[in-house]
Parts: C-alpha cells; sequence; structure tokens
C-alpha cells in the first residue's frame, strides 16, 4: 500500500524527495522551539500535568500534520 517511489533511497535522491526531508526537518525543529519543547514532550508530560500550553500545542502540531497531509503533500508531489 505504501508507494515506493516515495518510501525508498532512490526516492531520497529527487529533488522532491529533498524538500521534504529538509523542509520537515527545519519545521519540526522550528516547532519544538517555538513551542518550548518537542511533540512527545508536550503530548506526553504536558498532558499529563493538564497544562493548557501543552494541550494547545498538542491541537497545533495535530492540526499543522493535517493541513499539510491534505494540502501540501499534494501540491508539492
Amino acid at each position: 500500500m505504501v508507494p515506493a517511489s516515495l518510501f525508498s533511497w532512490g526516492g531520497l535522491a529527487t529533488p522532491a524527495g529533498f524538500v521534504l526531508i529538509v523542509g520537515g526537518g527545519f519545521l519540526v525543529g522550528f516547532g519544538a522551539r517555538y513551542a518550548d519543547g518537542c511533540t512527545s514532550g508536550h503530548a506526553i508530560s504536558g498532558l499529563a500535568n493538564l497544562q493548557l500550553s501543552s494541550l494547545a500545542a498538542v491541537v497545533g502540531f495535530f492540526v499543522g500534520g493535517l493541513i499539510v497531509t491534505h494540502v501540501l503533500l499534494p501540491l508539492i508531489l
């Protein structure tokens, strides 16, 4: 069910694969710094402590992921 053109070593050598890897890495790093922690830290520790800022961050992570998956990714590929 997974397209080999996207999830293979050959797919990484394409310009689209390079943009996805570098862009995704940048966005993960930027988001972790901007939200004062990584996604796992907010989702596990922050929500366990009932912190409102962690709830907002986790909701933002999910919404951002859905937007990228359904809007941006089809435009890039």
